[in-house]
């Protein structure tokens, strides 16, 4: 059931995970947040000459249509010839990370940019007149404490209470949210149903068996985002593919692992023979790092060939590792070594959104591998703990929670760690970007004029009969009441 957050202008302002205590932004982070769109334009084209300056601007200042907040997570790589470069791993539509940013404790905070100077903007511009007396809403399946977060800066923005709705997957027939004529309605407390005239959605897994895909009230991000790349990691290459060809002749160009798309299970094993039996497999449609399984050995291939994937269709990849066995053209850059010399994986998140002046950074936090990262391979290892980075676990009763052992802030002393300049910060944030637009474009190609979902289109661009079933029971919902989470 849903409850209400306040104005709370009075009260401070601090919804930062325990695990940040007192940490202080690091003196580099400050500094690359603060640079303005020129001077990011003129120190990421110092490192790469190739790079047309107005190409990169008008990237830069681009206003989306329907992607407007994303987090990239980016590999910090090396190439063969010795140079840095930050790779895309995959964007996300519903990114975690203010929780772990210790920049802002009001008016001034990343959620309180993100709610005023991106949400705020997007109901200014979609929401329909005759709708704007109803509520504001946060939906949520996970991330209770930076949602809360993102309502009560909502709220002091707004100057009206929000309402905050959990709403889970396989969740039992005590509903929380319904559909009425494409208008979402959330149950309070009181067993009252409130309509909403826009929502913050932060519905992470498999959000489009709970929201449909075209609806009156403005969903933030809306639903064709995930499919078109946000929580669609098959799309989501397809839609780099068509930016780079775009780019062309500008110098930029979204960096990605050597990539094989629409592989059946039974064509698995030939991928990842072509990429010299060391490959990463992922199911397009998991998230919270399920359904990404690193393959090193043949033990690791027989066993992924065992599980059941649930869909038809995959994307193989190139396997960025040590120097020594990287199957990719880039090797990990990991961080300094520690006392005992070991050197770990790890991944950066990169959170940014869309303000009327383009595109800015929100929050920057790190994730390392559980394991130092080894020089040389046996075939026994389970390569994921050296390899996998992501702090998502399920507890023993199924809740989300995270391993913040292996978190990297931007405090002081675990940011030294990564050995990162303004250079590296400045290129992800570009390869960010870029990511970003490349699924806005690709939502644009799937979202006809009239704001309904091509699935003809995409049907064809999937090729995947289960993921069309899991989304078609919610597809039209316009002149019905639809009640979901049953």
């Amino acid at each position: 059931m849903a409850y209400v957050i306040h104005t709370r202008e009075s009260r401070p302002f601090s919804f930062l995970h325990p695990a940040m205590g007192e940490a202080k932004t690091h003196p580099t982070v400050t500094a690359f947040l603060q640079l303005d769109t020129e001077q990011i334009v003129l120190r990421y084209c110092k490192e790469h000459k190739d790079v047309h300056q107005e190409a990169l601007w008008k990237l830069l200042t681009y206003r989306p249509k329907h992607f407007r907040w994303a987090g990239a997570d980016l590999f910090p790589g090396v190439t063969a010839a010795g140079r840095p470069e930050m790779v895309v791993l995959e964007v996300n539509s519903c990114p975690s990370g203010q929780k772990y940013m210790p920049h802002g404790t009001g008016m001034d905070s990343g959620y309180h940019k993100l709610m005023g100077e991106t949400f705020r903007d997007t109901i200014s511009s979609k929401c329909d007149p005759s709708l704007r007396k109803m509520a504001l809403a946060v939906v949520l399946d996970k991330n209770q404490l930076e949602n809360s977060g993102y309502a009560a800066a909502l709220a002091d923005i707004t100057k009206e209470p929000v309402y905050v709705v959990e709403a889970y997957l396989n969740q039992p027939k005590e509903h929380n949210i319904r559909w009425t004529n494409g208008i979402m309605e959330v149950r309070d407390e009181e067993d009252q149903w409130h309509a909403v005239r826009a929502a913050l959605r932060y519905v992470t897994q498999k959000p489009w068996t709970r929201i449909p895909l075209t609806t009156k009230t403005v969903v933030f991000n809306p639903i064709s985002c995930c499919l078109a790349g946000g929580r669609n990691k098959l799309l989501a290459a397809m839609a780099y593919e068509d930016f780079n060809k775009q780019q062309g002749g500008t110098g930029l160009r979204i960096r990605t692992p050597r990539t094989f798309l629409r592989v059946t299970k039974a064509q698995i094993p030939t991928a990842v023979q072509a990429l010299g039996g060391k490959a990463v497999i992922k199911v397009p449609y998991s998230n919270c790092g399920q359904g990404v399984y690193t393959v090193t050995s043949q033990k690791e291939l027989d066993k992924l060939m065992a599980f059941d994937l649930r869909y038809e269709k995959f994307i193989v990849q190139a396997l960025i590792g040590h120097k020594n066995w990287s199957s990719s053209q880039w090797h990990h850059a990991c961080t300094l070594p520690d006392e005992e010399g070991r050197e770990y994986v790890f991944d950066t998140r990169l959170m940014v959104h869309a303000t009327p002046d383009g595109f800015r950074p929100l929050c920057i936090f790190s994730r390392r591998a559980h394991l130092p990262l080894p020089d040389t391979l046996d075939g026994t290892e389970d390569s994921w703990e050296f390899l996998g980075t992501n702090l998502s676990i399920k507890d023993t009763i199924g809740v989300w929670q995270s391993d913040t052992e292996r978190l990297l802030s931007v405090d002081n002393e675990p940011f030294e760690a990564l050995g990162f300049s303004v250079e590296n910060l400045v290129d992800g944030f570009v390869q960010t970007v870029m990511a970003t637009i490349a699924i806005d474009k690709m939502c644009c190609r799937l979202v006809r004029p009239d704001n309904s979902f091509d699935f003809e289109e995409f049907a064809v661009l999937a090729d995947d009969r289960k993921i069309l079933e899991e989304i078609y029971d919610l597809s039209d919902t316009s002149d019905e009441t639809t009640v979901v989470n049953q």
